[in-house]
């Protein structure tokens, strides 16, 4: 089909679809008197387009989409971040507000110094460093311990280790495949409460938790150490994961900069160490390491 019939299915003007084409993001065939024919699949193509940049999409953004083999965890992550800066302009209306009221110069200066609108910047960086939901998973998991004042050179300091080390992250491709075949797009609703409750077991009483349900928890770990279970994705996402954190410097540099900049993480961390430890003498299994 021609140029106009595309523009008038996809409700888009010939200067987009011109600019698309420039763009690398969709390549109709040339007929022998040098008009563009478009195919069936460069009309799905461009109706994607179009929908994702009137959603606000960017070109990296939407060629982000296009290549990605799930683009319902891809679409996902833009809506989270979309979610993020909504926050941010909320944050805004509020100080906009709060200023018309009283002019307060003073405080407002305070709050600029005390960089909060940097940690709304950090969770969009975890967003983005990772592929899928495992970096919205993340984001959600620390947020509760951001909502933190910069208040001390050693704090921003950590807060910029922080930001050098996901700005220079690297996924390795496997990693990636294997994340992205085992996150499915979740709601943001959804991983908040499984990393709510799982913080709330940890901070209060694991011991309690892991006696009431030390049948299930036994089930499970026997499993996660079979012969069987080395052989699944599942293992091979494990050990990747492990990996990644030995060899990114996610262990060496991200967390403990984050206990830094978070005496809540910090309290969460050492309380997590203990957990560990208590589960490591109930399910001793768990420990078993091939030489």
């Amino acid at each position: 089909m021609l140029i106009h019939e595309v523009c008038e299915r996809c409700f888009i003007t010939k200067k987009a679809v011109e600019y698309y084409i420039r763009q690398g993001l969709v390549h109709p065939e040339i007929d022998a008197n040098g008009y563009r024919n478009f195919s069936g699949q460069d009309l799905s193509r461009l109706k994607e387009i179009a929908v994702l940049r009137g959603l606000g999409l960017g070109i990296p953004e939407i060629r982000n989409v296009l290549a990605s083999k799930n683009k319902s965890a891809a679409v996902s992550k833009y809506s989270y971040l979309a979610h993020l800066k909504h926050q941010q302009q909320l944050e805004r209306e509020k100080r906009l507000e709060r200023l018309a009221e009283d002019y307060d110069i003073d405080r407002e200066l305070q709050e600029m110094h005390d960089h909060r609108n940097r940690i709304f910047s950090l969770r969009e960086r975890l967003v983005l460093s990772f592929p899928g939901a495992f970096g919205m998973y993340l984001s959600i998991h620390f947020s509760p311990f951001l909502d933190i004042a910069v208040d001390s050179d050693e704090k921003e300091q950590a807060c910029m280790n922080i930001i050098h080390f996901l700005d220079r992250l690297e996924i390795p491709e496997e990693m990636d495949a294997l994340l992205e075949q085992h996150f499915p797009l979740m709601r943001m609703e959804d991983m908040a409460e499984v990393s709510g409750s799982l913080q709330q077991i940890i901070l209060h009483d694991p011991e309690a938790y892991i006696e009431e349900h030390r049948e299930k928890i036994q089930a499970y770990n026997e499993y996660r150490n079979s012969e069987h279970y080395k052989t699944t994705s599942a293992y091979k996402l494990q050990q990747a994961l492990l990996e990644f954190q030995r060899d990114s410097g996610y262990a060496d540099i991200f967390i403990p900069n984050m206990k830094i900049l978070s005496s809540a993480y910090r309290d969460y961390a050492d309380k997590l160490q203990a957990a560990n430890r208590i589960f490591v003498e109930k399910f001793p299994i768990s420990v078993k390491r091939k030489e």
